[in-house]
């Protein structure tokens, strides 16, 4: 599957931003030059960067409403930078010790490195939004605070059941914060009107949840690169991510038995997760959250007609909207 233009034309650029952000020389800085994927473990540079969806949407936004990227470019930073510092904390919060294949900060370094790299990339990412614009500044850190508030909501569905509107609630804190705040970031830059800025949040709404909701289903039904079946990771994690809420409001009797015993273990073995995924999907899940999905990225859609784009960046949009819909990993 080809991978969308906004998500290639603006690499280079945000790679050299966040390497001047990050050119700091106290024991931190490495740390946090090898998270972000500008380094090995060792130093040496390296072309690790992730996906870049957050700032890459920074600078299409600026750019589609008229303005150089390169006013948009601290944004973009900071907003990479935010996500970032939040993956180092979730990594610890979650005992992860792998992130794209390369030990994770916490694991590397210990965890209470990892939490000061964590709370020096945030405090980085603020320094940049309060210097290239205090209004910047201000919708990072709102956005910020509506993260780590999902972030929060999610640990406590690890001890309770919650209903579909609330797990949306949560993942358009967690997820959806920051890509909407991504296209605010652009618009602001650009002085764009009310309406032009409301009509950004609409799309960056509905494709925070999209990406979310095709995140949970590829936690469950995502290909193992060896094995070509379902992996079950999420399952296994006793994450009760979007098709488990689905699930757990959906079973009665034995399956909802089953699952609950599940969530109860300590752990789980491989027999358990086969059995889960079973009871999912003869309840209809897969076919449910696939339909959440395609609902909200059919509002994303209906979005970026409003705005009002022009046809090649309606056109890049809707390729970028297309391709998460059909994302593999």
């Amino acid at each position: 599957m080809a991978i969308p233009r906004i998500l290639t034309e603006y690499r280079a650029l945000i790679a050299s931003g966040l390497s001047r952000a990050l050119a700091g020389d106290s024991p931190l800085y490495p740390v946090l030059r090898y998270h972000v994927g500008l380094a090995d473990e060792h130093g040496t540079p390296a072309d690790r960067l992730g996906k870049l969806l957050r700032p890459s949407l920074v600078l299409f936004t600026a750019a589609a409403l008229g303005t150089d990227t390169a006013r948009a470019l601290p944004a973009a930073v900071a907003l990479e930078l935010i996500h970032n510092f939040s993956l180092i904390h979730d990594d610890i919060q979650d005992g992860d010790s792998v992130r794209r294949g390369r030990p994770t900060v916490w694991k590397l370094y210990g965890t209470a490195q990892g939490i000061n790299a964590g709370d020096l990339m945030e405090t980085i990412a603020i320094r940049e939004a309060i210097a290239a614009d205090p209004r910047l500044a201000a919708a990072l850190v709102s956005a910020t605070a509506e993260m780590i508030a999902g972030q929060a909501l999610d640990l406590t569905y690890e001890t309770r059941e919650a209903a579909v509107d609330e797990y949306l609630e949560m993942i358009d804190k967690k997820t959806g914060a920051l890509i909407r705040c991504a296209f605010d970031l652009g618009g602001i830059v650009a002085e764009a009107d009310s309406d032009t800025r409301a009509g950004l949040t609409a799309l960056g709404a509905a494709l925070g949840r999209a990406f979310q909701i095709r995140d949970d289903i590829l936690g469950i039904w995502g290909n193992d690169a060896i094995t070509g079946k379902p992996h079950g990771s999420d399952i296994r994690r006793k994450k009760k991510s979007l098709p488990v809420v689905i699930g757990l409001t959906r079973a009665t009797g034995s399956d909802r038995d089953r699952l609950l015993s599940a969530y109860n273990q300590h752990q789980l073995t491989a027999a358990d997760v086969t059995a889960v995924v079973e009871v999912l999907e003869r309840l209809g899940v897969r076919e449910a959250s696939e339909q959440m999905a395609v609902a909200y990225l059919n509002q994303a859609r209906d979005a970026v007609a409003q705005l009002g784009f022009n046809a090649d960046d309606a056109g890049r949009m809707t390729e970028l909207i297309d391709y998460l819909a059909r994302r593999q990993k």
